[in-house]
């Protein structure tokens, strides 16, 4: 593939300004739905003041076998060389979905992450609901952060308006299988870990995002999930709703963390080599995402400096000409630049 080089950026610095990348809107209308009563599990693990909060109930095997980790708490490990969650839990809009915030913190080191579905049947693997309300009003869209393990899940999802459910049964995907119809990717490839903070598997596993269609025309209050299949594990992460223009005291705006040291990173293109990032600052996380939201490439900057992303993908092979995405998280800070193959 030739050179990738730098055309525009996207810098926003301000809080509380909306700007539109990719179609999906980031501003009065993306609502970050509070689930925080609902959750009953610990998934990841954090770090905080020195010390590392171990995930509790995880992803899989019963939620005994193992967990996600953030970025902070993977080099306090000096294990950067795998994929972790980012520090601040904020997914960034993509052309599959408007900025997800989902309920881990570094800041936490007691409180629930995530909502395990299973519990009544005494297996975490059993039949299980939950519900969860939201600020009623018109949505266009829903978007649903799930992890589905030992299997895909059968998962019937209902969506009760002022007059009324709608039930829809989709299959989620298990977390180190193919997308399923109307899932897409909210983090990917993460190395999973063991209750000892040591590395299980290096890379392959998923937090993955159900894509809802609402009624724009009724007013919706709740939002039920009904895990139909035995014998799979199923966590959920949080959900993100998009106004359809009259939710009134509903909206929420998004708070885009300032750039900080991120300003001053540079691209460079370098002929036989790749796209050269310069002036990283330290604890630096960087993506590079296709057009369609796919994650491409990864690397982590522990200690700062530069990053040279080659020509081929994660997978192997060389990456298709076309538009293309860096972004960098360090701490609550996300900057995305927007890269152009150039012959």
């Amino acid at each position: 593939m030739s050179i990738l080089r730098l055309v525009n950026k996207l810098a926003a610095a301000v809080v509380g300004i909306a700007l539109t990348w990719c179609g999906v809107a980031l501003g009065a209308d993306t609502i970050q739905v509070n689930v925080k009563s609902i959750l009953n599990a610990r998934a990841v693990t954090t770090f905080s003041n020195g010390k590392l909060y171990t995930w509790s109930k995880g992803i899989d095997g019963n939620g005994g076998s193992d967990g996600y980790i953030t970025h902070s708490a993977a080099v306090f490990l000096n294990r950067t060389d795998v994929l972790t969650l980012p520090d601040s839990a904020r997914f960034p809009a993509n052309g599959n979905h408007p900025t997800m915030i989902l309920n881990y913190s570094n800041t936490d080191s007691t409180g629930f992450q995530t909502h395990y579905l299973g519990a009544p049947s005494g297996s975490y693997s059993g039949i299980d609901s939950v519900t969860f309300s939201v600020p009623q009003g018109n949505y266009s869209k829903v978007y649903i952060a799930l992890t589905s393990s030992e299997g895909s899940t059968s998962l019937d999802v209902v969506l009760s308006y002022a007059d009324g459910p709608v039930t829809t049964n989709f299959t989620c995907p298990d977390y180190a299988q193919a997308l399923t119809p109307n899932f897409f990717f909210v983090d990917s490839n993460l190395a999973k870990w063991t209750p000892q903070n040591t590395v299980n598997e290096t890379a392959g596993h998923n937090i993955n995002g159900l894509n809802l269609t609402a009624n724009p025309a009724k007013i919706l209050t709740s939002v039920k999930l009904i895990k139909r299949t035995t014998g799979s594990y199923l966590v959920f992460w949080g959900a993100t709703g998009v106004g359809a223009g009259t939710t009134g005291a509903a909206r929420a705006s998004e708070r885009i963390a300032p750039l900080g040291a991120l300003s001053a990173v540079r691209c460079l293109a370098r002929r036989n080599i790749g796209m050269q990032f310069v002036n990283i600052p330290a604890a630096t996380q960087l993506t590079v995402y296709s057009a369609n939201g796919k994650p491409v490439d990864h690397a982590v900057s522990a200690n700062g400096g530069s990053v040279t992303f080659d020509r081929g993908a994660v997978t192997g092979g060389a990456v298709p000409t076309g538009v293309y995405f860096c972004e960098l998280r360090s701490g609550n800070a996300v900057r995305i630049m927007r890269l152009i193959d150039a012959k």
